[in-house]
């Protein structure tokens, strides 16, 4: 008992994945409350590790609540992702001025 214990206090992969679980639920919902279909994306090409294109597939950043979110939409569907920087801090961003 105190192994499981210990192991489900210690901080893993696990724990990692079901915050960025919690974290892209919140970008999701915070887009459907904001009039359901998230805004277009726009065209920049999205294209394989290879530098090989994706079939009908772009992507851009929003900025939702001062927080940068990745849109990623591909043929299969489309997905919100939190954008990190490079020290594994969630990247900020900010509205021009009148927006």
């Amino acid at each position: 008992m105190t192994g499981l214990r210990r192991r489900l206090c210690s901080p893993s992969a696990l724990w990692s994945g079901m915050a960025l679980v919690v974290i892209g639920g919140i970008a999701i919902a915070a887009l459907v409350t904001q009039g359901g279909e998230p805004p277009p994306v726009v065209d920049n090409p999205l294209v394989f590790a290879n530098g090989e294109p994706v079939p009908d597939g772009s992507w851009s950043v929003l900025c939702i609540d001062g927080v940068a979110y990745l849109a990623i939409a591909t043929a299969r569907g489309h997905s919100v992702l939190p954008k990190y920087r490079k020290n594994g801090l969630i990247e900020r961003c900010a509205l021009p001025a009148g927006e």
